[in-house]
């Protein structure tokens, strides 16, 4: 039998988790900071949220309702990892290309 790799995060999650790691963000923020669509975000976000790893806070601004995101502590080092994963597999597809 060989061995089973675990699923290393995609890069558009390794993107969101960085930004979390820095500072809480709403998910409007986010998609203009990072550049993803409403359905890359949302859906990451969900999935972090669904795992554990990110926790939402609501609030009226204005009359309208915000949600900021934020990393839980499981969350950070979760993310962390992921990081720490994907600077690895990028270092081993640059020695693999060289």
């Amino acid at each position: 039998m060989s061995a089973r790799r675990s699923r290393v995060p995609s890069k558009q999650q390794v993107r969101v988790l960085a930004h979390l790691l820095q500072t809480s963000a709403y998910g409007y923020d986010m998609m203009k900071d990072l550049g993803l669509g409403p359905g890359t975000l949302y859906g990451l976000l969900k999935r972090l949220f669904d795992e554990g790893y990110v926790e939402k806070e609501t609030e009226i601004i204005e009359g309208r309702c915000r949600i900021s995101y934020t990393l839980t502590t499981q969350g950070k080092y979760y993310a962390e990892r992921a990081l720490i994963e994907h600077e690895y597999e990028e270092g081993i597809k640059a020695m693999e290309e060289s």
